[in-house]
């Protein structure tokens, strides 16, 4: 009988996964510099907890099941009403609380480019803070982790505020604002015209679909375009003041210019309630990168106080289609330290008092499991990535010696055993 993984599910061998394990390394590296910590939550959760913000419909998209105590229970799609269970409980934390985690997420959905059924999520939120200085922090996070992955030219990063957009819509005349902002939620996926045709649909007449078409239209750099969208709304509007003082920050950032406002970005409108913001490539072929905005709400509903928040994720999937277009994606390779290998069994304790001492200052080191003779234990240091071999001969450890061979040159060079540590570190 063969079997295979699960559509939507994938296998990582070693070389795979220490190349994912480096991109995690690089993003978890940037979180941290910001003062974020690290927190870990359960992979399954009560089903309410979902359905309390997603309603009944969520089973459709996850993997819920009854469990053997007959509790309905969910895989998590994602983390954020975890961690605002956790907050919720959490009464002595000092604010802001400043998490991160990176962890596998489960949506029982259809597969296609950039989505599949298991993935894995980084989570970025600070709780506790409703000021302007945290979306600026946030979007700062987001700036960095683009530059560390190295494909800053080859993406945007697009703001919105949804109250900014409400308002706007408010002064055009529109009044169905929810319904309208759920399409405009879902443009992307239509043409220029089926959008038009859809708001059309909804109950708008054709002036007013146009009066959509034009402000969800505005993208562009952010100061510049704040402006343009303050000819539509007051000067005073809180919503618009906010805005101006974020790009202030972001300049004090120095990211300025790498963010846009983009008028059509919505996001999900049971969850955010102020700034959003998506990562694009420029190319337009992939689905969003990363994402995330304010979602001030969240806490309460689980029983905690009112808490305000914001955040983002970035999944595996996406950045890795990018990245590897962009010849980006780490090397795929085993990397070794130092293999030790034992000529004879005769040498094999001494190999392993060598093996031990290396392993005790930090290296990564393998010796031989299998008695393979000298040829086939350098072809096994050369595929684990070896640096450097350690030959432990008869002869060479009558002189109080062993042979350092360097993998790269083919260099060798008898050292004293007495100098082994030394020498290799």
């Amino acid at each position: 009988m063969k079997f295979e993984s699960m559509k939507g599910f994938r296998d990582f061998l070693p070389e795979e996964m220490a190349a994912r394990r480096e991109v995690f390394r690089r993003i978890e590296r940037v979180v941290r510099r910001f003062g974020f910590r690290e927190i870990d939550l359960p992979s399954l959760e009560e089903m309410k907890l979902f359905e309390v913000k997603s309603g009944e419909e969520l089973v459709d998209q996850t993997y819920s099941f009854e469990d053997k105590g007959g509790r309905k229970v969910t895989l998590i799609p994602e983390q954020t009403p975890s961690r605002a269970r956790l907050l919720a409980s959490e009464k002595s934390l000092n604010q802001p609380v400043k998490w991160y985690s990176t962890s596998k997420r489960w949506r029982y959905e259809q597969t296609q480019r950039g989505r599949l059924r298991e993935f894995y999520q980084t989570d970025v939120d600070i709780f506790g803070a409703d000021s302007v200085e945290s979306e600026a922090e946030i979007l700062a996070v987001v700036v960095e982790i683009i530059d560390e992955l190295e494909v800053s030219e080859s993406v945007d990063v697009l703001v919105n505020d949804r109250k900014l957009l409400e308002e706007v819509l408010e002064n055009k005349g529109i009044e169905d604002k929810r319904t309208v902002m759920e399409t405009i939620d879902d443009r992307e996926k239509m043409s220029k015209e089926e959008f038009f045709g859809e708001l059309v649909d909804i109950g708008l007449g054709k002036d007013e679909a146009k009066k959509v078409e034009e402000i969800v239209s505005i993208k562009g750099k952010f100061g510049d375009k704040v402006r343009e969208v303050e000819e539509t709304v007051s000067e005073k509007n809180e919503t618009l003041v906010r805005m101006k003082q974020l790009e202030e920050i972001l300049e004090s950032y120095g990211i300025a210019d790498r963010v846009k406002l983009d008028m059509s970005i919505v996001r999900g409108l049971d969850y955010y309630t102020g700034l959003v913001f998506e990562v694009f490539d420029k190319g337009g072929e992939l689905r969003a990168i990363c994402g995330g905005g304010r979602y001030d709400e969240l806490v309460e509903l689980f029983g905690g106080q009112s808490i305000p928040a914001v955040g983002f994720a970035i999944g595996d999937v996406v950045i890795e289609e990018l990245m590897r277009r962009e010849g980006v994606w780490p090397e795929e390779r085993l990397r070794t330290d130092v293999y030790v290998l034992p000529v004879s069994k005769d040498v094999r304790n001494r190999a392993l008092d060598i093996t031990k001492k290396l392993r005790d200052e930090g290296l990564v080191v393998e010796t031989d499991l299998k008695d393979r003779n000298v040829s086939a234990q350098l072809n096994y240091a050369n595929y684990i990535g070896a640096e450097r071999v350690i030959i432990v001969g008869e002869r060479d450890l009558k002189q109080g010696k062993i042979t350092v061979k360097e993998m790269e040159s083919g260099d060798e060079k008898l050292i004293s055993l007495d100098e082994v540590v030394e020498k290799v570190k």
